[in-house]
């Protein structure tokens, strides 16, 4: 007898678990849509694969890489201005307090 009690709980806790289980994850909080903001640029990114979900692709927002839909057609290692990374020294060598 002490052993069909044992099953009998035991089977219990098995077939409750589930229910339980749906209950704890239903607790989660429900986070709505997320907002674009306003002035950030999001440039396409030339990538040669595109492994983002679909409708998405490559994008860079502050030079980060990663999926989304782009609000500009520029590139953000080729837009206007350019970058300071192939600038020539100004400064002879030794010399302070150059820029």
């Amino acid at each position: 007898m002490k052993r069909f009690i044992v099953l009998a709980v035991a089977t219990t806790l098995v077939t409750a678990a589930p229910a339980v289980a749906q209950t704890w994850s239903s607790n989660a909080p429900v986070i709505g849509p997320v907002n674009k903001p306003e002035g950030l640029l999001i440039h396409p990114y030339p990538a040669s694969a595109n492994h983002c979900p679909q409708g998405l692709q490559p994008v860079t927002m502050g030079g980060v890489i990663c999926c989304g839909e782009p609000t500009t057609s520029e590139t953000y290692y080729n837009r206007a201005g350019g970058s300071s990374h192939g600038k020539s020294m100004s400064c002879p060598a030794g010399q302070k307090g150059c820029s």
